[in-house]
């Protein structure tokens, strides 16, 4: 069991250190949704009470076949658990949706527009989408209806992306 804990110790320092080292210097990033962390870190403590329980409660010293089967069981139940909370079913946070960006075609913007026309084509993406909508969203609405068309390269790069859950 200590093998099996300090590695597990060891594996998820290594993941944080890889992570602050990550980002750029001069870069800060947030977290803005704490429920996949509070998901991982509440199986994660569950984890090692099931190892106290099975290793020193149940069978002392002895993994019966049930105790095995049940902790294999357990990672399904951590992923699915997991996933629940990173499409913010599990969060305090209402679901935001994700803006239809087919719709922008009649909103236009030029960089010579004036304040006046650029605080209208806010308000119109705005009426289209949504009140609570970031200025950082606003304006990646806005940049997009006024992009160029796309190619048959960039669909085949979405698709590959929404087949393996990449961004």
């Amino acid at each position: 069991p200590s093998t099996i804990v300090g590695s597990a110790a060891f594996n998820l320092l290594m993941i944080i250190a890889v992570c602050i080292i990550a980002i750029p210097s001069g870069e800060v990033r947030f977290i803005k949704d704490m429920s996949v962390y509070r998901c991982t870190a509440a199986w994660s403590l569950f984890a090692y009470l099931w190892l106290l329980v099975i290793l020193l409660g149940t069978s002392p010293h002895v993994v019966e076949i049930w105790e095995g089967v049940l902790t294999f069981l357990f990672f399904p139940a951590l992923v699915l658990h997991a996933w629940i909370c990173d499409k913010g079913f599990c969060s305090s946070k209402p679901v935001e949706e994700e803006p239809n960006f087919s719709s922008l075609r009649n909103i236009s913007v030029h960089e010579g527009m004036t304040c006046e026309e650029l605080a209208e084509a806010e308000a119109q993406a705005r009426a289209m989408h949504g009140e609570h909508l970031a200025n950082e969203t606003i304006a990646m609405l806005l940049s997009v209806s006024n992009a160029h068309p796309r190619s048959r390269a960039q669909y085949r790069i979405d698709a590959i992306r929404s087949l393996s859950g990449g961004r």
